[in-house]
């Protein structure tokens, strides 16, 4: 895999645990985009767990090789369009991964993700290591 590879929050969660193939797709991506929300989910599932401290940590540490995506503009225009196009075909999807896939698609790179319900947004490619992508 050459590139830009974005990640949801299951797969920095599988990369710490080290699902191998996990851990393989994100260490070949040229560079790792975490979007906002990605960062919010890691955050307060640090915040949520028995070893705050430690996980605050890793999410940190993690985050000194990837790029963070903040929202934008860009990102909310697609957000919108993404989620008005999910709402008419019947297939809502969690709000947060809305964004996630807005990110996506703004800056043209796949998701790294074991939730199917991606395959939802027109567009986005996904990249699933249970499904060997």
């Amino acid at each position: 895999m050459n590139g830009k590879t974005a990640v949801d929050t299951n797969a920095v969660i599988a990369y710490r645990a080290g699902v191998s193939e996990a851990c393989r797709l994100i260490k070949e991506a040229e560079a790792i985009l975490v979007p906002a929300p990605v960062l919010g989910e890691l955050l307060y599932g640090a915040l949520n767990s028995q070893r705050i401290r430690e996980n605050q940590e890793a999410v940190h540490q993690f985050l000194r090789y990837a790029l963070f995506v903040p929202c934008d503009e860009n990102i909310a225009a697609r957000y919108a369009s993404v989620r008005h196009r999910l709402r008419k075909i019947g297939r809502p999807i969690p709000e947060n991964d809305i964004w996630i896939a807005a990110a996506c698609l703004e800056f043209d790179v796949p998701l790294l993700t074991r939730d199917v319900h991606f395959e939802s947004v027109e567009g986005l490619r996904v990249m699933n290591w249970m499904k060997g992508q």
